[in-house]
Order: C-alpha cells, then sequence, then structure tokens
C-alpha cells in the first residue's frame, strides 16, 4: 500500500466524504470496496425474512452510542478523521440521501461511525433496528468469547472484512476490530476520544451528521455538523487554529451569498479562539462549498 503524510490522508478523505455525499452513495462502497449491491440506498429487507437475532451468535458488544463522542470513545488510539451518522433523523428530508442500505446487513442502520486513522485504515460501527441481520459470513472464530466474522467484503487491498455483532456492530480488518473490542472492555483503555475532547466540549452533539478531523487543509481541527431546517441544509463548522487558505476562502463565501447559500463567519470565539462557519442553504450547494 502506498504511504502517504497524516495530513495527505485527511485531505483525500475529506474530499472523499463530499463525493460520497455528492453522487449519492452509501459510505460503505466508497471506503470498504463493497459489494454488487452497493449502489442501492434503503433496498427493502428481503422476504421472507431469513434474518437472525444478534443474540443467536452468543456474546455481543454492548456501549453507548448516540454521537461521534460515543464513537471516538470506542476508537483505538490514532484517528484523524471521524463521522457519525443518525439514518433515523435524515428520513423524509433534503439529507435522506445520507441514509446508510439495508443491504449491509439485510436490515436498517439506523447510526453509523466511520473512523479513519493515521495509517489509512479503517474502522465502521453500526447499530441495526431491528436488532438481527442476514448471516452473510465466511466463517466465524472467536476473539475474547466474541463471534468473529469474516464477511465477504475486501478492503481496497483486497483484504476480507470481520464484524463483531451487538450495540452497535464493528467492521473493519480483523486487527482494527481486535482492538475496538479492546477498547470498549476495557475502560481504562487509551481511545480517540481525549485528542478531541478540548473541541468536542464547546459544541452541540445532536446534529444528525457530525464529522472531526485533525491536520487537515482547512484548520488543525475542526468539527462539522449538519442538519435539515424547513427543508433546506445548515452545516455549522467550529474550527480550532484555522488555516489561512481556509480564512480566505471563507471571507469570500461570506461575501458572495446567492440565492442557494448564506455564509456567515465568525472569528476568535471563546478561550480556544475559535472560528466558527455557519451555511445555510440547498443541501447540494452547502455540501459543495468550497472551504479551503
Amino acid at each position: 500500500m502506498k504511504k502517504y503524510k497524516t495530513s495527505t490522508i485527511v485531505a483525500i478523505v475529506i474530499a472523499g466524504f463530499m463525493v460520497v455525499i455528492m453522487v449519492v452513495q452509501p459510505f460503505m462502497a466508497f471506503f470498504w470496496g463493497g459489494n454488487n449491491n452497493s449502489n442501492q440506498i434503503a433496498q427493502p429487507t428481503p422476504t421472507p425474512d431469513d434474518r437472525i437475532p444478534l443474540s443467536r451468535l452468543g456474546k455481543t458488544i454492548d456501549h453507548r452510542f448516540d454521537s461521534i463522542t460515543d464513537g471516538l470513545n470506542m476508537s483505538p488510539p490514532g484517528v484523524i478523521v471521524a463521522r457519525y451518522i443518525n439514518s433515523e433523523e435524515l428520513k423524509g428530508t433534503s439529507m435522506e440521501s445520507l441514509t446508510y442500505p439495508q443491504t449491509i446487513y439485510g436490515t436498517n442502520i439506523v447510526q453509523g461511525y466511520l473512523a479513519v486513522f493515521g495509517d489509512g485504515s479503517r474502522i465502521e460501527l453500526h447499530q441495526l433496528n431491528p436488532r438481527k441481520f442476514v448471516p452473510r459470513y465466511i466463517s466465524i472464530t472467536k476473539y475474547k468469547d466474541y463471534p468473529l466474522l469474516m464477511r465477504p467484503e475486501r478492503d481496497a487491498n483486497g483484504n476480507y472484512m470481520f464484524s463483531i455483532m451487538g450495540d452497535p456492530c464493528i467492521m473493519g480488518p480483523r486487527d482494527k476490530v481486535e482492538e475496538t473490542v479492546d477498547v470498549i472492555d476495557d475502560k481504562n483503555a487509551s481511545n480517540s476520544y481525549p485528542y478531541f475532547r478540548e473541541l468536542l466540549e464547546r459544541v452541540d452533539l445532536d446534529a444528525p451528521v457530525q464529522m472531526v478531523a485533525m491536520y487537515s487543509p482547512i484548520a488543525r481541527q475542526y468539527y462539522d455538523a449538519m442538519r435539515a431546517v424547513d427543508g433546506q441544509c445548515e452545516r455549522t463548522i467550529t474550527c480550532i487554529g484555522v488555516t489561512e487558505n481556509a480564512t480566505a476562502r471563507l471571507n469570500e463565501l461570506a461575501a458572495n451569498t446567492t440565492d442557494k447559500i448564506d455564509c456567515n463567519v465568525t472569528f476568535g470565539e471563546g478561550d480556544l479562539n475559535l472560528t466558527i462557519v455557519r451555511i445555510t442553504g440547498d443541501f447540494n450547494a452547502v455540501v459543495d462549498a468550497k472551504l479551503y
């Protein structure tokens, strides 16, 4: 696998997130290579119902999962970009295209989280409702008494993906899945939340779409929250250490309000000297706004 420096990985991932949104593709297809049905959104659950309860496998994951903070608390150290989506809150809104497809497990993914690490590896967390799934796996082994499922999907390097089921389900390369279990099972284990704590303690964590990143072309750290409001998309970006290029671009964006998009920027907020950007308007225009 070709090696990139951290800032390059962050830039690639952020660009990837935006591309995925704009072409209305599920995140799994972009990041894992996916399967033949990866371009289908919200497919009906197959009938007759051949799903099995999560509990039938045996021991399952049990951890709070309500925001990006919970995802980071379950992630091994080293996350540089992460995204959380609450699919249930997006249904019936202009942002419904961001919901996860049923094809991954054959059931609804009501909450999802994706984290990218400094070495380019990734992990996903998924909350299922109902708590049952179509058992698509090649083999089962165990890790710390958790059934470890080898899935048919492969990553960009051709390696098989693995899952451990529960609340939430974990999916990723085997080593990252096992490291995530280690973090969840040991309350004293190091995780990725402390790297973003200073920023996340100063933002609203109830948006249905949340993203954090560090060492990006936008800022040393930033938090990006999106929600649907009155038929439009509202995006709030909170930055620590905003870059010069981003500052210039944000000022330009704020000075060129259109019928499709409005932007307001506040600099020097609070003890962290935060830059807060609020963009509202048409969903595609808001997502497509160039920030650097």
